[in-house]
């Protein structure tokens, strides 16, 4: 076969245009330029070479993928059994579901929709929702039958598309729509949707429940309206009460003092369930805390805050708010209340050794943080350097039967992204590994998969795949070092730890150099196309397009020299840098008011979760790659002998100093 698909190859090779040059260079097998050349003839209508071509590769795994292409030329109901039988074929491939869909909205646009139900599984798109119901309808169907899916169609937060529109019409027309089922829709309006949509519901509410209406348009346009005194008319509290509740947690987040004082004003002018006020207090702690606000401690030692004790969201903010004020004793007093699961996070393991530490039981406190020491992460490192012991980095190679080995290498699906991955059409190839994760279920098959990605290097699937597995400790497939002569090369160049540009990546894109976030942004360390296009007048670093942020030194350059932007911004405190690479300057700037304490506290008490997670990540990250590099790095000494944060000329201590800055 392969010696065939050659012969054709070589009788056709001119087919292949100039735009397929460089993917030529970059391809190793026959099939590969095969399967090329046979979708160019495909889609210069050279059917007879084509065929040709695609004869010969019967046996190569992306064979599948021309197939897929002539039937997308073949969508129509005389041609059921191919489609029928691509399907039930490669069941395995996401090419199957894809045709399906294909299949599934040509049916709709010829309104073949006795056919379409045989394929469409109802609930997956609202317009062919309300088609299938509207021909069920010109087909006999009474609304009376179909009323409870028009129903649930109807009764969500936004307005439907145009094709819903008849059905609705006929469905309301009959008179179902009552009070009850319209107010459902209209409360998740309130919380969710638009101003326009609450209007256009009023109509379908009881006469002596409009009212409510206009109060709910007021409090969304302005929150701040529920303090002033005649705002509640009092004539149905369960209706006006959730607009209270909607209306302080809008408020709780902005001038949090403000809010505190407008819900002790409010709170009392019309009933309130429990689990309102749970709910508004609950919040309001949590605004308060993020800003370091003196009433939240206040609040914490009323003991207002216990019914939350199984919360995991509040009890971080109750320990960062004791941290704050080296509330030692509560902080052991809350470790003894709290569910299991959270005594036994290393976050909260390791602060309850530091409040028996300041308390003088040090014999418990060392024994909790020798064995947090052991551990590879942001709390075991930290207890490391208290106690002066080496950062430990406990590799263990993942150890995978050669059997199940060969079982995922063979399967068609890592066969398919393993091609699709070497003629970089990255996204059909995590469709494809991702269909394969979903066939497995066998920890020592993920754990295989992982390996063969990071072979590949294909590292953030290597890394992504070995996380469902639960297997944490091979640093090789969780840590790659690739591209480290670029990381040292920059490193020279911003002055910078090569070890800190690692860690930044490894965040950033799990080290993954083809990795494009929801927002845009690209390769290893996550650069935009807007600070590239900057930085390649700036730094005159070759930039043609944002496909060039996928190459490795491209983007190790280019990321390189925002985080030492961000690094000079911050007055050389890789705290703040790092925060700043992830959450904007503007950002720090807002917190460093929120007070002065030592780095590890004030990492603790970052607002933003994203931000906090992302700051002892990349940390630990950094100095992991430390280790791995064979380099001292005093990350975890910094952050335990500094202070952070007040409105003082220390703002931006320099990250050089190794004890705190006197000022």
């Amino acid at each position: 076969m392969r010696a065939t698909a050659n012969l054709i190859i070589a009788s056709t090779i001119s087919l292949i245009s100039l735009t397929f040059s460089s993917k030529i260079q970059a391809v190793n097998s026959s099939e590969q330029l095969a399967f090329l050349a046979a979708e160019k003839a495909f889609a210069n209508g050279d059917l007879t070479n084509y065929r040709k071509l695609k004869n010969s590769l019967k046996d190569y795994p992306l064979y599948p993928y021309l197939e897929y292409k002539e039937l997308l030329k073949k969508l129509d109901v005389q041609n059921r059994a191919e489609i029928d039988s691509f399907i039930v074929t490669y069941n395995d491939s996401p090419l199957a579901d894809r045709l399906k869909q294909q299949f599934i909205n040509q049916l709709a646009a010829k309104k073949q929709y006795d056919v379409l139900e045989q394929y469409y599984n109802y609930g997956d798109s609202a317009s062919l929702d309300c088609q299938i119901l509207s021909h069920k309808l010109k087909n006999g169907s009474t609304i009376k039958a179909l009323s409870s899916d028009i129903e649930d169609l109807w009764s969500v937060p936004k307005s439907q598309p145009k094709e819903c529109d008849p059905v609705f019409k006929k469905w309301i027309d009959s008179g179902a729509v009552n009070h009850n089922i319209a107010y459902h829709r209209f409360y998740r309006t309130a919380h969710e949707g638009s101003i326009g949509l609450l209007k256009y519901l009023e109509r379908f509410l009881d006469r002596d429940k409009r009212y409510i209406v206009d109060l709910w348009v007021k409090a969304k346009k302005n929150p701040g309206v529920v303090n002033r005194r005649s705002f509640f008319p009092g004539k149905d509290p369960n209706l006006e009460a959730p607009i209270l509740v909607f209306a302080m947690k809008r408020l709780a987040w902005g001038d949090r003092d403000k809010a505190y004082k407008v819900w002790l004003h409010t709170k009392n002018r019309i009933p309130l369930t429990k689990d309102h006020e749970d709910e508004v207090e609950r919040t309001l702690f949590l605004a308060l805390a993020t800003e370091n606000k003196p009433k939240a401690l206040d609040w914490l030692d009323d003991g207002n805050l216990n019914k939350f004790i199984t919360d995991d969201l509040v009890n971080h903010w109750k320990l960062a708010v004791l941290l704050r004020n080296e509330r030692w004793e509560t902080i052991k007093e809350l470790y003894t209340l709290l569910p299991i699961n959270q005594q036994q996070s290393n976050q909260w393991q390791y602060w309850h050794a530091i409040a028996q530490q300041n308390l003088g039981e040090n014999e418990a406190s060392s024994l909790t943080l020798k064995l947090l020491a052991e551990k590879r992460d942001y709390y075991g490192y930290l207890a490391a350097t208290r106690l002066k012991q080496p950062l430990k980095l406990n590799h263990v190679a993942v150890n995978i039967p050669p059997e199940v080995f060969k079982k995922v290498e063979n399967s068609a699906n890592v066969k398919r992204a393993k091609e699709l991955f070497e003629l970089e059409r990255y996204i059909n190839a995590s469709r494809e590994w991702r269909k394969q994760l979903q066939l497995m279920s066998a920890d020592a098959e993920t754990q295989a998969a992982a390996k063969i990605a990071h072979s590949w290097g294909w590292y953030n699937q290597g890394i992504l795949t070995i996380a469902k597995s639960g297997y944490w400790d091979d640093t090789e497939i969780r840590f790659p070092t690739a591209f480290k002569d670029s990381y040292i090369k920059m490193a020279k160049k911003v002055n910078l730890p090569p070890q800190w540009l690692m860690g930044v990546s490894r965040q950033e894109s799990a080290y993954g150099p083809l990795a494009v976030s929801p927002a845009g942004a690209y390769g290893l360390m996550q650069v935009m196309p807007a600070t590239a296009k900057v930085y390649s007048k700036k730094f005159n670093i070759p930039y043609t397009g944002r496909r060039d942020l996928l190459k490795p030194h491209i983007n190790i350059e280019m990321g390189s020299r925002y985080l030492e932007l961000r690094n000079e911004q911050m007055g050389e405190n890789p705290i703040y840098a790092s925060a700043a690479y992830n959450a904007g300057k503007h950002r720090i700037d807002q917190w460093i008011p929120f007070g002065r304490h030592p780095t590890e506290i004030w990492i603790e008490s970052i607002p933003y979760t994203e931000t906090r997670d992302y700051i002892k990540k990349v940390m630990t990250y950094r100095a992991i790659y430390a280790l791995k590099l064979g380099v001292d790095d005093d990350t975890f000494s910094y952050i335990l002998n500094t202070e952070t944060g007040g409105n003082d000329s220390c703002n931006y201590a320099n990250a050089s100093n190794s004890a705190s800055p006197t000022c």
